[in-house]
């Protein structure tokens, strides 16, 4: 399988991890809860009787081979991973690092694209000031007037234009070698169950090869 694949086989077995841990941290589901209903005590030659009241999930998987599942679930990506990491050693760049690179420019891209699009202005607030002076009778009296707030960019936006620009160029250019790289970089790595389906199912088929 290429990269991409063995990425797409990576992140589904950890969703199966996650969905054996969820079911496990569901007390019903690892709990058999039964009633003892004593009638007998309450009325002499009645039956007592006892009831499952359990809730479990309907899935019902057994406890015990579900925790030996989880055990493959992690052998198998344990396995994947070291197939993941020769097949990126032997490439001609570092993939990671291209792809922690593009992220950056991506977050740093929304911000510049904010400031290319501001502009300078003002905004007339009517009566907001207010001031003091003395009347002809030598009285401290209030007025108001207008104030006009003024709003002037710091920075040159043809300047912040012409890096959005390129950093588009580069984000997109690395964007295609990404792309490139993980259709084309073949991982040695054969998986030992099925993958494709819903979680429930695949750990259902898990459940019966014991």
């Amino acid at each position: 399988m290429n990269l991409k694949e063995a990425f797409q086989a990576q992140n589904k077995i950890g969703e199966l991890m996650a969905y054996v841990t969820s079911y496990l941290s569901d007390e019903d589901n690892v709990m058999t809860v039964t009633e003892k209903h004593l009638r007998s005590k309450a009325l002499a030659g009645q039956p007592d009787d006892m009831v499952d009241v359990s809730c479990k999930d309907e899935e019902g998987f057994e406890v015990g081979r579900l925790l030996a599942i989880w055990q493959e679930l992690m052998e198998e990506k344990e396995r994947l991973g070291l197939a993941i990491g020769k097949a990126k050693a032997g490439m001609e760049f570092n993939l990671d690092a291209a792809v922690d690179g593009n992220k950056s420019r991506r977050a740093f891209l929304t911000m510049l694209r904010e400031l290319a699009n501001r502009k300078s202005s003002h905004e007339l607030q009517k009566g907001k000031g207010r001031g003091y002076v003395f009347n002809n009778d030598g009285n401290q009296t209030s007025y108001c007037y207008d104030i006009d707030r003024i709003m002037t960019i710091d920075y040159d936006r043809n300047k912040v234009r012409a890096m959005v620009k390129e950093l588009n160029r580069r984000a997109d250019e690395v964007s295609i070698k990404i792309d490139e790289a993980l259709i084309q970089t073949q991982v040695d790595y054969t998986p030992k169950f099925e993958l494709a389906g819903e979680n429930r199912f695949i750990l259902e088929e898990l459940m019966e090869k014991k």
